[in-house]
């Protein structure tokens, strides 16, 4: 028989036992519901723009009630910030994924990288030139930017973000060639982004990928006259 105290307790261990394990079976079907609801948005927001959608929508193409959708997220809002917070990382994850496939370049040099980067985002565009909606980032950023402050400083971020891909490897490329101040090489990265942005909708409007890959070529020779002569 059990001392007393071992036996009082008893209960206790195995409530405190139960829970772990209860943890441990709800926590991944939460994520799980967390992204699926991410997920959902992302493509409804890519399709429809933030302001048409709704929340009903999302719960509903997300099979989701509204209690599991508010136990996650606070609000549109919220999840606005969740769905571009995801997009950045896939979007990160799969370009460098591309870069390792994509075959070795034959000349290496301080552009290399960035020249591998527009390569990668040209064979993104061609993989995705059947998948509906443009550029999440590029549609929340004309759709919000001007009534939402909160937004516009996130989605400002995201194309910094993006600028600062290119930058390390354009401040070497001018350092070696000495054509370029530091200071010019901010503008010059933010200047690709500008033209991948560009190229995306142009190819997206045209449902032609290989008229970003053209502008692509097109940018590559002017960072070649730029920062090399």
């Amino acid at each position: 028989m059990l001392p007393p105290t071992q036996h009082n307790n008893r209960p206790i261990a195995l409530f405190y036992f139960q829970e772990i394990a209860m943890r441990a079976v709800t926590q991944p079907r939460a994520l799980e519901t967390r992204d699926r609801i991410v997920q959902t948005a992302a493509g409804l927001f890519a399709l429809k723009g933030f302001h048409d959608t709704k929340l009903e929508e999302i719960q509903r193409t997300a099979e989701v009630s509204s209690g599991a959708f508010f136990h996650h997220f606070q609000s549109k809002d919220d999840l606005g910030f969740a769905v571009i917070d995801r997009h950045m990382e896939k979007r990160r994850q799969l370009l460098d994924q591309i870069e390792q496939e994509l075959p070795p370049s034959k000349d290496e040099g301080p552009l290399t990288p960035v020249f591998r980067r527009l390569d990668a985002i040209a064979e993104m565009l061609k993989r995705r030139q059947h998948t509906k909606g443009g550029c999440i980032i590029g549609n929340l950023s004309t759709a919000l930017s001007d009534t939402h402050e909160a937004f516009r400083s996130r989605l400002a971020a995201c194309f910094d973000e993006m600028a600062q891909e290119f930058l390390p490897h354009l401040e070497i490329a001018a350092r070696q060639s000495g054509l370029m101040q530091r200071s010019q090489c901010r503008n010059l990265a933010r200047y690709i982004v500008t033209v991948i942005e560009g190229a995306i909708m142009l190819a997206r409007t045209h449902r032609d990928p290989k008229l970003a890959a053209c502008q692509f070529d097109y940018l590559k020779q002017h960072l070649e006259k730029t920062v090399n002569g």
